[in-house]
């Protein structure tokens, strides 16, 4: 008789929620596309995530949103008081897998210290030291000891796996990448129109200062707008520096983007810039890869995925360089080589697929915890 597998019961640590107007930032996509999916395949999937003004605990897609915390205007205050909180909260669950997403500044919430539940990491947010010089405290030191206690992580690239083994080497990883939805690979692109930045808008990790200055380089030799799509912490940071530059008649700044209007903008744009500092992964490069739009970005290893077939890299945060790549970009030749190139490498990374990879590593540590008899 064929052994059929057991169905797990699934805990997310995920700070954020596709929901929360304050951040709503890509592990919250990722988390809710895996998710729904292991839900499908009947799994009981739980997500621990922080509260914000107008937060709802909900049942949506068979995940259960579950709100902790704070749910004040202040995202940095909120997201305190849920590191803080963290321990009781893992100390009550009661599941087969606890996922964690790693969480700023500190990367680690210490879980595996508050459960007998196998706890496995995602390198959400795995740049303590970005933090530690910006704050000047040793959140790096504290990222180090904490990823001690881990036994289980699945990292996006090898970078992070490397990056994990450095401070733990007997840590069992697979590295599984995002994915994108097969719906993004029917949108039908129109004449170009428009430079296209899509995320959120924090100049420390998402590089959009440098982005302008560069920009602003190359704006005599480019007949193309700038358009930066998103919401974040510097909106007005950023408008000011528009202004600064004598930008105004150039780059427009449209707010949120999703839907129909994110398509929209996808479906007009010549390329999609991604001037990150640090990245975990970055589903919008992904998502535009799948739309067919090639990419241009400073070459980070959060980005090492991004073949050369389908982006131009800048040397890190080199501005010259990324300038000279901008207006490379607008060359109707290379353009349309790295185009014909873009959907065939992000078929490579499907939802399907990584959900397929999540379920088969979660059976693995439960095999290798003898969690149950079944395994």
């Amino acid at each position: 008789m064929k052994k059929v597998d057991k169905k797990l019961i699934i805990a997310y640590l995920d700070l954020d929620d596709i929901e929360n107007p304050l951040l709503g930032a890509g592990q919250a996509q990722a988390t809710y596309q895996v998710a729904k999916r292991l839900a499908v395949k009947g799994h009981e999937i739980y997500v621990y995530c922080s509260k914000y003004p107008g937060y709802r605990d909900r049942k949506q897609e068979g995940i259960n949103y579950i709100h902790v915390g704070l749910n004040s205007k202040f995202i940095k205050l909120n997201n305190l008081i849920y590191i803080l909180i963290a321990p009781l909260i893992v100390n009550r669950i009661k599941a087969d897998i606890i996922v964690e997403c790693l969480t700023a500044p500190i990367s680690t919430l210490f879980s595996p210290l508050f459960t007998k539940i196998p706890v496995v990491a995602l390198p959400t947010s795995f740049e303590a030291e970005r933090f530690a010089k910006k704050y000047h405290l040793p959140f790096d030191k504290i990222e180090n000891f904490g990823l001690r206690f881990y036994r289980y992580f699945l990292p996006t690239s090898s970078y992070f796996e490397e990056k994990m083994r450095k401070v733990n080497k007997n840590v069992i990883t697979k590295i599984v990448a995002q994915g994108v939805d097969s719906e993004c690979f029917s949108l039908k692109t129109e004449k170009p129109k428009h430079i296209l930045f899509l995320g959120r808008l924090d100049i420390g990790q998402k590089g959009i200062d440098l982005l302008l200055t560069a920009y602003k380089k190359a704006s005599n030799y480019i007949n193309y707008p700038l358009i930066i799509a998103g919401h974040g912490p510097d909106d007005e940071k950023i408008q000011n520096l528009i202004n600064k530059y004598n930008l105004g008649h150039k780059v427009e700044m449209i707010g949120s983007a999703f839907g129909n209007k994110k398509r929209k903008y996808f479906s007009e744009a010549l390329v999609f810039v991604t001037p990150s500092r640090h990245e975990g992964f970055c589903l919008a490069a992904l998502e535009s890869l799948a739309f067919g739009i090639p990419v241009v970005s400073f070459d980070i290893p959060g980005l090492s995925w991004l073949p050369d077939s389908v982006s131009l890299k800048a040397r890190a945060f080199d501005i010259n360089d990324l300038a000279s790549k901008l207006i490379k970009s607008c060359n109707v030749g290379v353009n349309a080589s790295l185009r014909k190139n873009c959907k065939k490498v992000a078929k490579k990374f499907t939802w399907d697929k990584v959900t397929k990879e999540y379920e088969s590593f979660f059976r693995l540590v439960l095999r290798k915890e003898n969690y149950h008899e079944q395994y």
